[in-house]
């Protein structure tokens, strides 16, 4: 009997923040944006459950940003 495992990334949720932010990298000024990426554990190409959760605040412009903690992700949500 042959498995396929595997382990993929997905957008959980993405959300555009309403207050602008000024972006240190690309020195522009615009609305960030506020992702919840999670890795899920796949077998046979579907998506079982997940591993790992990630909390993205960035830039829409160059994708420059930071990771944030999950409480600082549900404050600013």
């Amino acid at each position: 009997m042959i498995f396929i495992f595997g382990a993929n990334d997905k957008v959980v949720e993405k959300q555009q923040q309403y207050a602008q932010e000024h972006c240190y990298n690309c020195n522009n000024t615009s609305n960030w944006i506020l992702e919840k990426n999670a890795t899920y554990a796949s077998l046979f190409f579907i998506s079982v459950f997940p591993i790992k959760t990630r909390y993205i605040y960035y830039c829409p412009i160059c994708r420059n940003g930071r990771q944030l903690e999950k409480e600082e992700y549900e404050r600013m949500r």
